[in-house]
């Protein structure tokens, strides 16, 4: 599924990060679900201030393991990195796409409108969100 926002911005969501999502919450609790795990990805990202990128430019792994750690999942293995994480992958491109987290020189680490955003109201962070599965037309 492609969705296109603005003239040069596009992300792909993939069905698995659907699937994935209907297995852990049932349509009632998948966009509290996502929503809450997006903010824990920017928190953690906020208190760790900078976070390594993997040689493939996307966050370390040693991030995603905390996170799963702290979230229960079980997505990555020995031989899946998070680039190939449908979710990570997700998290990671709405980020930058919405100007949350910035990459540079090796590193990660959120930007002032990801401090801003961390401020806003429920409703406007999950609507900023959740658009890129759920478009409101």
């Amino acid at each position: 599924m492609e969705m296109k926002w603005e003239e040069d911005e596009t992300i792909t969501v993939d069905a698995s990060l659907l699937l994935w999502l209907n297995e852990q919450a049932g349509s009632q609790g998948q966009e509290e679900l996502l929503y809450d795990s997006f903010l824990f990805f920017l928190r953690k990202i906020e208190k760790h201030e900078t976070i390594r990128l993997d040689r493939d430019g996307f966050l370390h792994r040693r991030f995603w393991k905390g996170i799963e750690a702290a979230l229960c999942y079980q997505l990555l293995s020995k031989h899946r990195r998070p680039g190939g994480i449908s979710l990570y992958r997700f998290m990671e491109k709405v980020a930058e796409m919405e100007h949350l987290i910035v990459k540079e020189e090796g590193h990660a680490r959120l930007s002032q409108q990801g401090k801003q955003f961390l401020q806003k109201k429920k409703p406007v962070q999950q609507s900023r969100i959740l658009r890129y599965i759920w478009p409101v037309h």
